[in-house]
């Protein structure tokens, strides 16, 4: 669109890939993989053009060393949603319309899982 405010364009691939197109002209991509009910392994390698000067190369190095920082704050969240889910003093995780991908997300796993429970008792 060409907005002036334009910043970022995320794309989520069932069931554990995401990308991430940045205005400044580069993109990084996400994987999520499960380890166990309540832990998983998150992956992300950034991708940029090939510099043409050094201040192009200590702009990628900077947007790096930025993307390390953002990603370790949003593990927190994550590690404080799945604390509370273990603890369960929350029975209910309400969610709310701007939280399209994520029922999404929980409703093909269901769907996945539903399928997969009737193929195995036959």
């Amino acid at each position: 669109s060409r907005h002036r405010a334009w910043g970022i364009d995320s794309y989520h691939f069932f069931p554990n890939f995401m990308l991430l197109i940045w205005a400044p002209g580069w993109y990084l991509t996400y994987h999520y993989w499960p380890t166990a009910v309540d832990s998983h392994i998150f992956e992300a390698n950034l991708y940029f053009v090939p510099a043409r000067t050094a201040a192009e190369r200590l702009a990628h190095e900077l947007a790096a060393v930025t993307f390390k920082e953002y990603a370790l704050q949003d593990a927190n969240t994550l590690e404080a949603t799945q604390t509370m889910l273990k603890s369960r003093v929350v029975s209910e995780f309400p969610l709310c319309d701007q939280e399209l991908l994520l029922r999404a997300l929980h409703k093909v796993t269901a769907d996945y899982v539903k399928e997969h429970a009737n193929v195995v008792a036959g």
